[in-house]
This record gives C-alpha cells, structure tokens and sequence, in this order.
C-alpha cells in the first residue's frame, strides 16, 4: 500500500536471488528512462550485476523448477469450487507460456559479456572502485557520447534474452507475495517472535509499517521460528530497540 513501507526476508536461496534480481531489473528500467552518461552507466552496472547473478547458478533451472512448483500448486486449486476458475486458469497458462519460453533458449545468460567486447571490459573493471573512469576505458567514454537511439538500440539487444527471465521473477513473485493474507501484529517492547508450522516451508516474510512510524524492521529467521525487532534510528549512534509497543501487518507467505 502507498502509505505503507514494507520489510521482507526470503527463507530460501532462490527467492533471495529473485529478490535482487527483482531489484536490480527495476533500477535498469528507471535508467532506461533517462538520457545522460550517468544514467547509462548506472544501467549498465546493473546489467553486469544481473549477468554476474544468473553466472553464478543454473537460474533457468531455478525459475523453471519455482515455475512448474507454482504450476502444480495452482492445479490442486483449481478443485476449489470458491476460486474463480477463469483467473486461474490464466495464471496456469502464463506460467506455462514462460517456462515454455525459458526451456526453449539457448546458452547461458552472461554468454553476451563474451561476445561484445565492451561489456567483457566494463565487467572486468567493474568491481574496482571507480575502475570504469574515461581514462580507463576511453572505448567506454567514446560510447557513452555516441547518439541516444543508437546507445538504445545496443542495449536494448543486450538485455533482450533477460526479458523472460524478469517477467517468470515478476510473476513468481506476485503470486507469493498474494499468497498470504496480511495479517495485524503486536510488537511487545518492539520485539515479536513466532513459531512457524506446517508441512510446506515458508517462502517469504513480510512486515509492513505506515510510512511515518519512527522505527524500521530488523528480521530473521529460519524453518522453525523468525524474530521481528523494531529499532529506532538515533543518529550516529547504533539504532536501539524501541521498548513501546508497535502494531503491524505481517505476511507469511507459503505459495
């Protein structure tokens, strides 16, 4: 909600990549909407980060197999006669048209950083401080003034074989977030804990405060239980745990 900040904590290693990845696809888009050197370079660095992600692990496997897992629990839904069977139906055909995409592909996502030479050099320097200044990458420098549409054009056929791979995230991520039904919480002294049941593993927590509460969200947690500690910041001091009592609007959400 607009009037709300929301706090969350993935319990697994793949919801923990889309997560990033998540963030990471919506800086490009707001890069992309923008015409000057540091935003390009700002796109870019997110590119490499998103293309140095997907290099680390099989992330077509990973989203298939979260794709076909979401698939199979939308299908046992679908004997519910109180779900409305159309929507469902077009959530199971979307996943379905995704996979389908994503098992169809070729290759390894980062293979573009070994076919164009200026994203090989922008990811070899990209992890050193300042490491991509004109001085070193006078290439880089000669692009980033070359016209709009044809920076456009080039990067738009960089990210072209991601654009699957952010949608299946978007919409993987949709349905978990909508799984569970937000849910008012009390913060004893700004400290909450539960017990997590049930035979499926939680996928997501989710604590959502009004935009002008004075304290920010430290969670964690594991299979069994989570903690929620509401902290106040205090300027250059480390922020402290708040002893009042704080309500909020918590979200476990197992999809």
């Amino acid at each position: 909600m607009p009037d709300q900040i929301t706090y969350e904590l993935p319990l697994s290693e793949r919801i923990r990549t889309f997560l990033r990845l998540e963030g990471l696809f919506e800086q490009i888009q707001h890069f992309s909407q923008h015409d000057n050197e540091w935003h390009n370079r700002a796109e870019l660095s997110c590119l490499l980060d998103i293309l140095a992600l997907s290099g680390r692990t099989d992330l077509k496997n990973e989203i298939s197999k979260e794709v076909e897992r979401h698939t199979k629990s939308l299908v046992i839904f679908a004997q519910n006669p109180n779900v409305d069977s159309n929507k469902l139906e077009q959530s199971i055909e979307q996943l379905s048209q995704l996979n389908l995409t994503l098992l169809s592909s070729q290759g390894k996502l980062d293979y573009i950083v070994s076919q164009v030479d200026l994203l090989k050099c922008l990811a070899q320097r990209n992890c050193l401080p300042g490491g991509t200044c004109d001085f070193d990458l006078p290439a880089y420098h000669f692009w980033l003034n070359q016209p709009l549409l044809d920076r456009r054009e080039q990067i738009q056929s960089w990210t072209q074989h991601l654009v699957p791979i952010q949608q299946a995230i978007n919409l993987l991520l949709q349905f978990i977030r909508a799984s569970a039904v937000p849910i008012q919480k009390t913060a004893h002294a700004g400290f909450y804990q539960q017990t997590l049941e049930g035979a499926q593993p939680i996928k997501l927590l989710r604590v959502s405060l009004q935009k002008d509460s004075p304290y920010f969200t430290e969670i964690s947690g594991g299979k069994h239980r989570f903690t929620v500690r509401f902290m106040k910041p205090s300027g250059s001091e480390r922020p402290q745990q708040t002893s009042a009592d704080v309500n909020f609007s918590l979200s476990i959400c197992q999809l």
